[in-house]
């Protein structure tokens, strides 16, 4: 095992890096987050490639290629702060095609998130998941079974005026067919257990073999609406 935890101080070092919102600051500190919290991120990355790998072969497990930056992107937001108080580690396929399937991991200051869903979903595709849902609902039912049993929760906003009402969709499936976007959640309150690396990785690679059926439904359905809509 290569992770060794996240310490409490070090995520108050990014609390406070965010606050000071000072390249400067940022620069006199730089390596004190890199061996506080981006190297224990790799290394996390690193003790999960396996069991991503179980789950999909061709997810992206390069510690480099699937861990946040800790200066935000500010060209298409409100917020104009340089550096961001969160981290994540993203597990996605390597075919650089959206809306795609996703396995993620956050550190929050007050806590720690995971789950599973597609990211860059658009309209069309939101469609294209709601006839999957009719054509084969059995399979899907099947794919969320295990999320119930460990407690994932689906994570998204509903239109207001119910599309599953208009085709009589009812049941489980409803507040699925109702959803703009996809993902299940799992959040953990407080950020002890992120100092307790050989409980975390457990909790973790329980948790996302759990997920591995949902995480395949997602793919499979991306993949094929990408190929057939993107030339």
């Amino acid at each position: 095992m290569n992770f060794n935890g996240i310490k409490s101080d070090d995520l108050f070092l990014l609390a406070i890096n965010r606050f000071n919102d000072s390249k400067d600051f940022y620069d006199d500190n730089k390596e004190a987050i890199k061996n506080g919290i981006i190297m224990p991120l790799r290394h996390l990355v690193s003790d999960l490639t396996y069991t991503m790998h179980k789950i999909n072969p061709d997810i992206i497990v390069d510690p480099v290629r699937c861990i946040s930056r800790v200066r935000r992107d500010t060209r298409y937001t409100h917020d104009k702060s340089l550096y961001r108080e969160n981290m994540w580690i993203m597990f996605r396929h390597v075919k650089n095609q959206l809306p795609t399937a996703v396995l993620w991991f956050e550190v929050k200051q007050n806590g720690f998130e995971y789950g599973c869903g597609v990211v860059s979903t658009t309209p069309s595709f939101m469609e294209y998941f709601r006839e999957c849902l009719m054509s084969d609902n059995d399979r899907f039912l099947d794919a969320i079974k295990p999320l119930k049993r460990n407690k994932f929760t689906l994570d998204t906003d509903s239109y207001k005026r119910s599309k599953a009402d208009l085709v009589g969709v009812t049941g489980e499936l409803k507040k699925w067919y109702d959803s703009k976007d996809i993902f299940v959640i799992k959040r953990h309150s407080g950020i002890e257990l992120l100092d307790k690396p050989e409980k975390l990785l457990t909790l973790l690679k329980k948790d996302y073999k759990s997920l591995a059926k949902f995480y395949t439904y997602l793919h499979q359905a991306t993949i094929k609406f990408n190929s057939e809509n993107i030339k």
